[in-house]
């Protein structure tokens, strides 16, 4: 699991290369006891205001405790069920994120996110001063709070399509409607992160192939 960890955090179709349980909840043991998860965390989490411990205690609470909040309730259809391992969550009462009301927030392995229109997300994007990743598969957008160890602020299309391109299957062009936008809190470097972006590409299509060659090995 943590190899696959810096290429989450450079290319989010990756993300479901690494299983359905996000990667934090499998290693944390916080108190739970201790911890009390409220709308307030979400929006640091997403806004990378949040230290990674309270990722830990929130993912306990979210995926292994069994028992939610009661302003908040996990979300059957997201939208987007060809992005495996993307949990949305709803919350009774809208919350600020990034100067706006939300009432949905998602997690996919180490991202915390919102979901926003196209535009909207590009004018965050600017306004924090992101800038775009190597990647040709997808569009993403990343700025470290640390350049040493994360976390990353960071925005990226939705990759349904994830499989279909990994087997081959051309890019989707033009616009997309919208795009995901939070926080990253793998534990890697800005150079780390650019590293893995410019392999991701070949990654996927890497991926495609063993997945391909296990197809045709089945009866």
């Amino acid at each position: 699991m943590k190899s696959t960890r810096p290429l989450c955090a450079a290319l989010a179709i990756l993300c479901q290369m690494a299983g359905q349980v996000p990667a934090y909840a499998e290693e944390a043991q916080p108190d739970a006891a201790a911890f009390e998860l409220t709308p307030e965390t979400l929006a640091a989490l997403a806004e990378c205001r949040a230290p990674r411990e309270a990722l830990s205690e929130t993912g306990m609470v979210l995926f292994m405790s069994g028992s939610l909040p009661a302003w908040l309730k996990p979300v059957a259809d997201n939208g987007h069920e060809g992005m495996l391992g993307l949990e949305t969550f709803e919350l009774a009462e809208p919350v600020a994120v990034f100067g706006k009301p939300v009432t949905r927030i998602s997690f996919l392995q180490e991202w915390v996110v919102i979901e926003d229109t196209y535009d909207a997300a590009r004018t965050l994007i600017e306004a924090k001063g992101m800038k775009r990743a190597p990647i040709k598969m997808t569009e993403q957008y990343y700025r470290f709070a640390d350049p040493e160890s994360g976390p990353m602020l960071g925005a990226f299309a939705p990759t349904d399509n994830a499989l279909a391109m990994m087997l081959g299957a051309p890019a989707e062009t033009g616009t997309p409607k919208t795009m995901f936008v939070g926080c990253n809190y793998t534990v890697a470097s800005q150079q780390e992160f650019l590293d893995a972006a410019g392999k991701a590409d070949a990654t996927a299509t890497g991926a495609g192939a063993d997945i391909m060659e296990m197809l045709e090995g089945e009866p």
